[in-house]
């Protein structure tokens, strides 16, 4: 029997199920957690759900897959360096894959604005409306909403190789965002008030079905990134250095 007894989204209900799992310690750090399949028996919904679900841990970097033996919590240290904005490296690839991303998504979006359905407007609107409610101050958390809203987006193409193409570089996108949500103090107040409203130009632009508008849209809001990138990497070594 389903434990799910509220009204709303699948995958959001579980992913908040299973987050006061591990924060209240009950899968501790380094345990694996249950299989999808006990999970799909435990919760009542499909392996799509369930895999959506352990798709935002990843990217919140709450969890992590291990080949062949399954899902596990993070350890907090681990996540905590995972977080960490340093390396040159790291910065120049996560820049190459915003500009593999600004491609794919360009074409993402237009698709969306011309086979939008009402479910799939619905899907991009509660995201959009997650990512305008959340009262938190964890990047973590607001990563993985910021990823939700381009999933549904891609999801809106009708063609399942877009949303498959953003979870196999989640982890790189993750980056993105954890910098992006890592900001604080009044600058970043504003910064998400921009973003905010930049996400709500791409969502009346796909729900008037408008494919011009959609891409500048998109293209404005995933350049801002790839402009942050290129100032981070002409700056000298010892001001990036500095913390």
């Amino acid at each position: 029997m389903s434990i799910i007894t509220q009204r709303g989204n699948l995958g959001e209900i579980v992913v908040a199920k299973l987050v006061e799992r591990i924060d209240s310690g009950l899968y501790a750090p380094g345990e694996k957690i249950p299989s999808s399949a006990q999970l799909c028996e435990e919760f009542g919904v499909s392996r799509t759900v369930i895999r959506e679900a352990l798709t935002s841990l990843k990217v919140a970097g709450r969890v992590i897959a291990r080949q062949g033996a399954g899902v596990y919590v993070t350890d907090k240290d681990a996540r905590t360096l995972n977080f960490e904005i340093s390396r040159i490296d790291d910065i120049r690839s996560a820049m190459q894959i915003l500009e593999l991303r600004l491609g794919v998504e360009m074409q993402s979006v237009a698709l969306a604005a011309q086979r939008r359905t009402p479910e799939a407007l619905a899907e991009i609107a509660r995201a959009f409306d997650h990512i305008e409610n959340l009262d938190t101050n964890d990047a973590g958390t607001e990563a993985r909403a910021d990823f939700e809203f381009h999933l549904a987006i891609a999801k809106a193409t009708r063609n399942p190789h877009f949303p498959r193409f953003l979870e196999a570089v989640m982890g790189e996108i993750n980056f993105d965002l954890v910098l992006k949500h890592s900001q604080s103090g009044r600058s970043y107040n504003a910064y998400l008030k921009k973003v905010n409203k930049e996400h709500a130009t791409i969502l009346a632009a796909i729900t008037q079905g408008d494919v011009k508008a959609a891409k500048q849209a998109l293209s404005a809001h995933l350049e801002e990134s790839l402009n942050r990138y290129r100032a981070m990497l002409s700056e000298p070594a010892d001001q990036r250095t500095k913390g």
